[in-house]
């Protein structure tokens, strides 16, 4: 108990995952995007279906802390299926969770209610919540989503992790209105990772994505909700950031700016909508 206190308290403070700027009332319908739940399960030793068997109020110095409008549990659930994992993990854990208050100062029903844990492993039955929102009401549509993400993950052929542009640069065409840019990505790994924007007289501009040494013309842009997508609409920055342009020509640059504009658009948005300071 005095363990899984301290890590709670720890993960309020400086939580693993990073909550987004939003206001939603405690207790409001929320569903979790595919990037949460991305961000999520990358992030966690532990994932796993459960479904919560016991959940004791703590009141006294173990609920210090505690932030204003929840109330702190300690959740004695069964595992219904281990999703992932860095060690075994019991059939029956225990892991604290501070459950949002209604108007009414109420808490939702815990009690045989079925979530999707991420953790990381703490003492023998217990794990520590990555972040104090990282228990996810199940769902069948949640669950799949989950492991779609980490099976795409676990392929030794995943895309790697973006984290910036390295570089950027424009071809013309012989034809005005044509040319090609080509926008090279920095990865966490040092792996190689490319964009090819191509414009074609008489026909839509097209994009693609390559992972390789060599420029593959062929590859398709990436699906939505896909773990490719993710990297890429997720990590990359809004706009092309100046030093990858650098000593260019300004028309160039305007070019190379409207060819990362277009990929951006082609991506749409990655939506994240967790709660604030959950």
């Amino acid at each position: 108990m005095p363990y899984l206190i301290y890590a709670l308290a720890a993960a309020s403070s400086t939580s693993a995952i990073a909550a987004p700027q939003q206001t939603i009332k405690p207790n409001a319908a929320h569903i979790f995007s595919y990037a949460d739940l991305a961000d999520f399960a990358l992030a966690s030793q532990v994932t796993a279906h459960i479904r919560v068997k016991d959940a004791k109020q703590l009141k006294g110095p173990v609920a210090a802390g505690t932030r204003p409008g929840f109330a702190r549990y300690l959740v004695t659930a069964d595992v219904i299926a281990l999703i992932k994992a860095s060690t075994g993990l019991p059939t029956r854990i225990q892991y604290i969770i501070d459950s949002p208050l209604d108007s009414r100062g109420k808490t939702q029903k815990l009690k045989k209610s079925e979530s999707l844990i991420f953790a990381r492993a703490a003492r023998p039955g217990e794990v520590q919540l990555i972040a104090p929102d990282a228990a996810v009401p199940w769902s069948d549509t949640a669950g799949k989503t989950v492991r779609s993400v980490l099976l795409e993950a676990a392929r030794g052929d995943a895309p790697p992790v973006v984290d910036g542009i390295s570089s950027a640069f424009h071809s013309p065409g012989s034809l005005p209105g044509e040319g090609e840019t080509q926008i090279f990505l920095h990865t966490k790994d040092g792996r190689p990772a490319s964009l090819s924007i191509q414009r074609i007289a008489d026909a839509a501009p097209r994009w693609s994505v390559s992972l390789g040494e060599v420029v593959d013309e062929a590859t398709s842009k990436p699906a939505p909700e896909t773990l490719l997508w993710y990297r890429l609409a997720c990590f990359l920055p809004a706009t092309m950031p100046a030093a990858a342009v650098e000593g260019q020509s300004s028309d160039t640059i305007t070019q190379i700016n409207m060819d990362y504009a277009f990929v951006r658009s082609g991506l749409g948005n990655c939506t994240r909508s967790r709660v604030a300071g959950r």
